[in-house]
């Protein structure tokens, strides 16, 4: 049986590496054509080229980590039919499940590979790409420029604030929709700043319809809320400076992001929402490699001889729906039309089930 173990795991890596090489070759080509006119009017260093993807390798993985599994294990279990060795396996006493021990094994190892991967070498990654790409690829010597309006602005300021805008103007310099978060040294709140506009002005923020919440050292409000129509706060940053300051969540780790968002609690629903659903779908991104690789398995036991295409195929159509549920139901939790837990998970959920329906019918 371990032979059989050690044979199964080495015909599954080969097809996994093979896609895993063929799915990155892909991408940094197209990108490299996607940029090409940016990376010729720039003259940018081949040096500065490989550190840009070698950057980008680890959210390549991650995000084709799932298809290139699928891919493998029908491609492996299709030449296993092909060949014989499922009904030889048969013969030798090796069931159905126990076939799918090893296979589930792998799976559940690749969902870990690829949790750890998206918590520590993608964020990093992220971060070092976009510098290599706005410095020397989107350069000021004629790359594209960045747009005029960021919406969904969230930063944490030099003077320990939390700031929440619902857009920022490069064109006018000014903040829409602002939310100030303010502690004090030991990290308590302080105060609670709202305004429906600010204004760079004299290298000032001047802020427009402005109520300020303050705070006692316990944490409990204390007098009344002031209210100024026009009043400067001192906010360190730049309209310039805050242009690198769009949130993505790509950017964080999980204990990052949960950070972010308990900073930002009781502060505008609808950003809180979107960041939420995120925060829960780095835990059910794991799964999805998992739950991919076990609904290929009853399609490529049931591929026909010589049917390995056909297997391959309708693999392919399965992952294309599954990622198209994925991505669906994740905006509509960041829309607020379903729980951001429930976005999360729901395409997991439902891809199990459906997968265990399908492996029960071709073990039974």
């Amino acid at each position: 049986m371990k032979i059989f173990d050690r044979y199964l795991t080495k015909n599954f890596l080969l097809p996994l590496i093979y896609c895993l090489f063929l799915f990155m070759f892909l991408y940094v080509i197209a990108d490299i054509f996607g940029n090409l006119e940016d990376i010729l009017q720039n003259k940018v260093p081949i040096a500065i080229l490989f550190q840009y993807y070698g950057s980008f390798m680890p959210t390549i993985f991650v995000q084709t980590l799932p298809i290139a599994s699928l891919l493998a294990i029908v491609y492996m279990l299709s030449a296993f039919n092909k060949n014989n060795e499922l009904t030889a396996a048969k013969a030798c006493g090796i069931s159905i499940r126990g076939l799918l021990l090893p296979i589930f094994i792998m799976s559940v190892i690749l969902g870990l590979l690829n949790f750890i991967m998206n918590e520590t070498a993608v964020p990093n990654g992220m971060i070092k790409a976009e510098r290599i790409k706005s410095e020397y690829i989107k350069s000021r010597y004629g790359g594209a420029k960045k747009a005029s309006l960021i919406e969904d602005l969230t930063f944490y300021s030099k003077k320990n604030q939390l700031v929440y805008a619902q857009s920022l103007s490069l064109e006018n310099n000014s903040l829409t929709g602002i939310i100030i978060i303010e502690r004090n040294n030991e990290h308590k709140l302080r105060r609670k700043i709202l305004a429906g506009k600010a204004s760079w002005e004299n290298e000032k923020w001047t802020f427009y319809d402005c109520i300020i919440y303050r705070f006692d050292k316990a944490g409990k409000s204390s007098g009344n809320p002031l209210v100024f129509k026009e009043k400067i706060i001192d906010l360190a940053e730049t309209p310039q400076q805050l242009q690198g300051y769009e949130f993505q969540a790509e950017y964080m780790s999980y204990k990052e992001l949960k950070s972010h968002i308990d900073r930002l609690s009781g502060s505008n629903s609808k950003i809180l929402k979107s960041m939420k659903t995120d925060l829960y779908f780095k835990t059910a991104l794991p799964f999805v490699s998992i739950i991919i690789m076990l609904l290929g398995i009853p399609f490529a036991l049931s591929t026909k001889r010589g049917g390995a295409m056909s297997g391959i195929g309708t693999s392919i159509f399965i992952g294309l729906l599954y990622y198209g549920s994925i991505y669906v139901v994740l905006a509509m939790g960041k829309g607020g039309l379903l729980p951001p837990l429930v976005a999360a998970h729901l395409p997991n959920i439902l891809f199990l089930l459906i997968a265990f329906k399908l492996l029960k019918r071709c073990s039974g």
